[in-house]
């Protein structure tokens, strides 16, 4: 069969000769000094002769339109170096343009770039940038209201556990913060009364947290959401997670790390293929891409292969297999 235009035999898009690249890179983001992100740059940048332009972030900063000026100006590469929040920031720019995205994962969790197979070590990192083994792949995007979302957009205990783990905690802990803050959560919360709306359906159900779902990392490989969840297949995945007690919550654990995850009776799955609301009685804080953006009610529609992004050859089949 012959491949569709722009694509090769293996379903990566084809690549085009990068000559300038531009870097968003947020200075205060991860371990690494901003100093060490620019010289690992420049090493990978001056051995394929692109010219590079690095711009530190700052606090209010709107990245998309930074981003959108950087295209009328001819960069054929943007790179976000970052959290998953600086990545989102960064690929909202680039929604809708066949420029690819570039992530240099510096952040706690990186979950994108954990689901996409790019290393989250730093100078491997930047090597797949511009590298003749590197390869694009277009992803679909979660959009609420006028901004896109790139993982998961969730209501419940995982909100909470981001809304309340510090910064400072997460540079000296890493994930190991996130895991301590969600365990002191976890007692006594009890599930809360969810009304959504899939694809023009109603469904109401008692859950202590609502997931949706563009990527199925769960913290860090191998452990996942659910089954099949691929940021590539143009629908979401709901998890309606309905645990009540500890033993629960471990009992999910066990299934999700043994990759048992359609036998456990405490995790609902359902399909999204255009658009997803939730609502709840009292609002609750609502986390996308690792941010808190608000709070209930959330409307969330699905945008098909909105994103192209640079990734290790063997990453596709990765995706493919959803595992």
């Amino acid at each position: 069969m012959t491949p569709p235009p722009g694509h090769s035999s293996n379903g990566l898009l084809e690549k085009k000769a990068v000559r300038r690249a531009f870097v968003a890179l947020n200075p205060v983001a991860g371990s690494c000094t901003a100093k060490d992100v620019r010289l690992a740059l420049e090493r990978r940048f001056a051995k394929s002769e692109v010219a590079c332009d690095v711009h530190e972030t700052a606090p209010g900063e709107a990245l998309p339109d930074l981003v959108r000026e950087a295209l009328s100006q001819g960069y054929d590469l943007v790179v976000a170096g970052g959290g998953d929040g600086t990545v989102s920031a960064v690929a909202n720019g680039l929604v809708g343009s066949e420029t690819p995205l570039g992530i240099v994962p510096l952040g706690t969790a990186n979950v994108l770039a954990r689901e996409l197979g790019i290393p989250v070590d730093l100078e491997a990192a930047c090597q797949l940038l511009g590298d003749a083994s590197s390869a694009f792949v277009s992803i679909d995007a979660m959009r609420v209201d006028d901004r896109c979302y790139f993982t998961q957009v969730g209501v419940g205990i995982d909100a909470i556990m981001i809304r309340d783990t510090h910064r400072e905690a997460k540079r000296r802990f890493g994930r190991i913060a996130y895991l301590w803050t969600a365990f002191t959560r976890l007692l006594g919360f009890q599930p809360r009364h969810f009304a959504l709306v899939i694809d023009d359906r109603p469904i109401r159900q008692s859950a202590s947290e609502v997931l949706i779902a563009n990527s199925g990392i769960l913290g860090q490989p191998p452990l996942r959401w659910g089954p099949g969840i691929r940021p590539d297949d143009g629908q979401l995945d709901v998890c309606l997670v309905r645990a009540r007690t500890i033993r629960h919550y471990l009992s999910v654990a066990g299934h999700f790390l043994l990759g048992q995850h359609a036998k456990s009776p405490n995790v609902r799955y359902l399909t999204v293929r255009k658009s997803v609301s939730i609502a709840t009685p009292r609002p609750l804080p609502v986390q996308a891409d690792g941010e808190i953006i608000g709070e209930t009610p959330v409307l969330v529609h699905v945008i098909p292969q909105a994103l192209r992004v640079v990734v290790p050859a063997q990453a596709p089949q990765t995706l493919s297999q959803g595992t």
